[in-house]
Formats: C-alpha cells, structure tokens, sequence
C-alpha cells in the first residue's frame, strides 16, 4: 500500500514541478492557459469530479469564475493562502473548465482569458 501512495505523491510533485515551469515560461495569462490545455501531462478532470467540485464552490459560496482566474493569475503561495485549496488540484480542474467553455462557448472563453 505504501508503494501506491509514495506512487502518488511522485506523480502528484512532477505533475507540479510541471505546472510550476509553465508558469516561468508563460509570458502572460493568456499563454499559461495556452500552454495549460496543450499540456499532455495536464489532462481533462473527470467530469463528475469537475461537477463535484463545482457544488463544493456554491456550498461555500465561491465563485468559480473568480477561483480559476485567480488559480492562473496569483503565484502558487498567495492562491494557496487565500482560498486554503491544493493549486495543483485547482490548476487541474480549471484546464476541464477551459476546455469545456472553449468547446461549448467560444466568446466566453476568449473574455475569460482576456
């Protein structure tokens, strides 16, 4: 059992280290998001934890707008204390939000991340 956590918690730190050089090499927003969903190690949230996710942001009345803008915008510490969420969980269901908003709504995602 102890192999698939430390499994885990090996994928989970590449996986940020990942998101981290994204973040040095994107010269604005609108880069991190291009890079975000062209990224082959950031994959497409499963749509039911995505749905989750979301009912989790109205309990506690967040706006989930607002997190993933923040979740792209603010440095990892400062998204970290604000909202008391893991970034790399919330950098991974905003690639699904993205994605799902570029396919279905293409003048929203280019307001969004304008």
């Amino acid at each position: 059992m102890s192999d698939i956590l430390n499994f885990l918690q090996f994928k989970n730190e590449k996986l940020e280290r990942q998101l981290e050089k994204l973040l040095e090499r994107a010269n604005s927003p609108t880069d991190l998001v291009d890079a975000l969903l062209e990224n082959k190690a950031v994959k497409l949230e499963d749509h039911k934890l995505f749905l989750a996710f979301l009912a989790y942001l109205e309990q506690g009345q967040l706006d989930a707008k607002t997190l993933f803008q923040d979740v792209i915008k603010l440095p990892k510490h400062h998204f970290e204390a604000k909202y008391e969420m893991n970034w790399t969980q919330v950098i991974q269901l905003s690639v699904t939000f993205l994605t799902i908003l570029r396919i279905n709504d293409k003048e929203s995602y280019k307001h969004f991340i304008d």
